[in-house]
């Protein structure tokens, strides 16, 4: 399946359409880590005319209004698990906490919104078989894609999560790769870590995640 993953900063080439088809031709999904306008969500949404699912960044606490959503026709996941055409995706938004704010959090609260997703995790394992195919997060694990300043520390809860529910693969954005010093595709264990930041098309291989 292909997939369009964004995070963190507006892709301003995609607002020609002929670019934005040329390079997602053939995109099924749309899934998106954080720190993005809504108005970027939503026209992503309707060029592509494919299912949204997002979770907000640590940046985002201005845009999230109670009950209204954030994005129309998108689906905020955070700390929820959805299925999609066979998919098992489950969404954990927010960054380290470094000072008080809406979408941050610390390793004991991270630790409390992974326990809000385990009854659904643990009905897919015996369904499925597997408890999660795809993670999506804001910030990186711990020591993987992230940064020595607290503001882009990664967390230890999402290390301790892909030992414990293996999915095949963490999507995140919150740091920017460097092309030259850092990459953007990792490995922990069986998952297969991905910083999205700004934008990827992903291919994603079904005989990795069944």
């Amino acid at each position: 399946m292909r997939v369009l993953t964004v995070s963190d900063k507006v892709e301003k080439l995609f607002f020609k359409e002929d670019i934005l088809r040329e390079k997602c031709q053939g995109v099924r999904l749309i899934l998106a880590c954080g720190d993005l306008p809504s108005y970027y969500l939503e026209y992503l949404l309707n060029s592509l005319n494919v299912p949204l699912y997002y979770v907000p960044g640590n940046h985002d606490e201005q845009a999230y209004l109670p009950k209204e959503p954030f994005a129309q026709g998108c689906k905020n996941i955070d700390e929820s698990v959805i299925a999609f055409e066979g998919l098992l995706i489950g969404g954990l938004g927010g960054a380290f906490r470094y000072r008080d704010g809406k979408y941050l959090y610390t390793e004991k609260q991270m630790q409390r919104k992974v326990r809000r997703m385990i009854p659904r995790m643990a009905l897919n394992k015996i369904k499925y078989k597997r408890y999660l195919d795809i993670l999506i997060t804001h910030a990186p694990p711990f020591g993987i894609h992230d940064e020595q300043t607290i503001a882009h520390r990664g967390f230890k809860e999402f290390l301790k999560f892909m030992k414990r529910y293996r999915p095949a693969y963490l999507i995140h954005g919150h740091t920017r790769p460097d092309p030259g010093k850092k990459k953007s595709v990792s490995h922990y264990l069986s998952t297969r870590i991905i910083n999205t930041n700004n934008y990827r098309v992903l291919d994603l291989d079904d005989a990795s995640i069944r």
